[in-house]
């Protein structure tokens, strides 16, 4: 499947790496099960194609998320360690349960549409 930074992507270099690894987290790969992670899909291709009405909305989360870990870490979001992430994204959840309520929708939609999921769960 084809990488989150597309050549028609609407995010900025540091938003595809920050969403990539956010992604990661919201669906992490199972190997066992076939799954691909959520990165491992084009979010961007399906929401230029399909949610385009949502673009604002996941930049400005992509935006408030890189935000927050500057601020607490000096970094990008993207640029943290898998454990970092998940400590800030669980901080975050707790402070804020609608934090990237729109990576997260779309991030499902485009998921459980995708032929290798579908597949893996036996769907027709």
């Amino acid at each position: 499947m084809a990488d989150v930074i597309a050549s028609d992507s609407f995010l900025t270099e540091a938003q595809s790496r920050s969403l990539r690894a956010l992604l990661d987290l919201i669906i992490p790969a199972d190997a066992d099960r076939g799954m691909p992670s959520a990165a491992d899909l084009d979010l961007v291709g399906y929401v230029n194609e399909f949610a385009s009405n949502q673009i604002a909305g996941i930049k400005t989360e992509l935006d408030a998320l890189d935000q927050a870990a500057q601020s607490e870490t000096g970094s990008l979001f993207g640029e943290l360690g898998k454990d970092e992430q998940q400590a800030l994204c669980n901080h975050l959840r707790e402070s804020d349960p609608r934090f990237a309520i729109a990576i997260v929708v779309q991030t499902l939609n485009c998921y459980y549409q995708d032929d290798q999921v579908v597949t893996a769960l036996g769907w027709e």
